[in-house]
This record gives C-alpha cells, structure tokens and sequence, in this order.
C-alpha cells in the first residue's frame, strides 16, 4: 500500500520532530551526549596523535592540530550516525510501516534530517570553542559552506535510502555497515592532511568523496578560500543523482516490505 502513497512534508516535519524529541529532547543525556560524545572522542583523537606520535600536519598554516580535526570531524560523525541511525529506520518502525499507508521513504530521511540537524548544532557550538581559545576562523564563510553540508546530507540520505531499504531482507546489513564506516574514517583524510601520502595513494584518495567534503570545510573556515573546482562540480551533480538512485532503489522493494517485517 506504500507504492501509491506520496511524499507529506507536514507528516515529514512530524517524523523530524519526533527523532528529535525521541533521541535528545526527552532525556538529558540524550542532548548531552550528542556534545559529550564527540568531544570526548576529539580529545583522544588529539592526544593521540599530538602526545604520543607527535602528529604535525604539514598544510596546517599555523592553525593547530585539534582545529584542524574538530573542523572535519563534526561533519563526519553527523554523516556517519545519521546513516547508521537510518539504516534501521523501516525495521524499527515494522508496526507503522504495516499498519499505515504513507511513503516509508520518509522513515530514513526523516532519521538522517534530525541527526543532521541536531549535530550541526553542536557543531556550530564547537566552532565557537575554538574561536573561544584562540583559532582564526573566517566565520564570513560560515553562509558558504551551508550548501557543502547541504550536499553532505543529501549523501547521507542516498546511502541511508539504499541501506534501510536492503536491511529489511538482508539483515546482516545492521553488522556489516558500522565496521565498513569506520573502514572509510581512516581513508578519509581526517586524522590526517593528504599531503603526507605518497603521489599513488593521494591519488586514490581523490575518488573518496569525504576528501572533498574535508578539503572544502577546512579551506573554508581555517583557510579563508573556497573555490570552484572539478571535483567540487563532479560532487554537485553526483550526489543529487545518487539520491535519484536511491530513491528508485527504496521504492522498488517498499512494496514488499511488510512481507518481511
């Protein structure tokens, strides 16, 4: 019965708003550990690699270790937990999913639209931190980096579409994503600049779309710079068409889904 059911922005909004009060407004910890969390994993990111592998980044102008990680990091977990949160949307919501005819795309959208907007605030809470402590940042070019966050959401929300939608008949999806994130946080370039790789590996770096994202936000905040370029292009008309993707993807299995829920 979801096949004929369209897209409702007011039931959306409602899904949004109730993620939210769910995952961080109903308790106290769930708000503070959307801030505590990644906090504390910057910490020992940062001790780490400034302490005990005496980590320098050689591109860094001056800016320091910590903000260069905390700059990338925000982004990465927003990215990272919405689409592990929404991997499991449908098969959470297995009683609404049968019960209501509405379009299920919505379960996972909605699951990666308020993860992302909650870290975004804690992520604009940091970035007052590091100003706080010391570190220039060019906040003219808070305004432009809203469309490259923008378009990292809309990632998220195509690997979200095509993970929630395969996790209802392949369950080992749950087991199999959360290991392969962590596979591409340390191939991308976020506890480390591109610059120490060798010319062959930099190269394949090139093709993980989290390079781009990290390079842009970084150029942006500690660098003052945010120019246009090939892969920023690639990236502009890539991302929309893998939501297009997964948007045929979702909708081709949703009508089998109360088959296997």
């Amino acid at each position: 019965m979801q096949r004929n059911a369209r897209f409702d922005p007011v039931f959306f909004r409602n899904l949004v708003a109730r993620q939210i009060r769910q995952d961080y407004l109903e308790n106290i910890t769930g708000f503070a550990w959307l801030i505590l969390q990644p906090l504390m994993l910057l910490s020992v990111y940062a001790f780490v690699f400034t302490q005990i592998f005496r980590a320098r980044i050689p591109d860094d102008g001056g800016v320091g270790f910590v903000p260069y990680l905390a700059i990338a990091f925000w982004p990465w977990t927003a990215f990272s937990e919405s689409v592990l949160r929404a991997s499991g949307s449908i098969t959470a919501n297995a009683a609404l999913v049968s019960k209501v005819a509405f379009a299920t795309e919505q379960l996972p959208l909605a699951t990666v639209t308020a993860t992302f907007l909650m870290h975004m605030i804690g992520y604009l809470a940091v970035l007052v931190v590091l100003a706080l402590m010391g570190t220039e940042l060019h906040w003219l070019f808070l305004l432009a980096v809203v469309p490259v966050l923008v378009l990292l959401w809309l990632l998220a929300c195509a690997i979200a579409l095509f993970a929630s939608s395969t996790q209802v008949f392949l369950r080992d999806i749950a087991q199999i994503l959360p290991p392969l994130m962590t596979f591409w946080f340390f191939m991308s370039p976020i506890l480390y600049s591109p610059a120490i790789l060798p010319d062959s590996l930099a190269g394949v770096m090139n093709w993980n779309p989290m390079t781009w994202f990290v390079g842009t936000l970084r150029s942006a905040l500690l660098g003052g710079e945010l120019g246009f370029s090939l892969a920023g292009l690639v990236m502009l008309v890539a991302v929309p068409l893998l939501v297009v993707l997964g948007l045929k993807w979702f909708r081709r299995f949703s009508g089998h889904f109360e088959d296997f829920l």
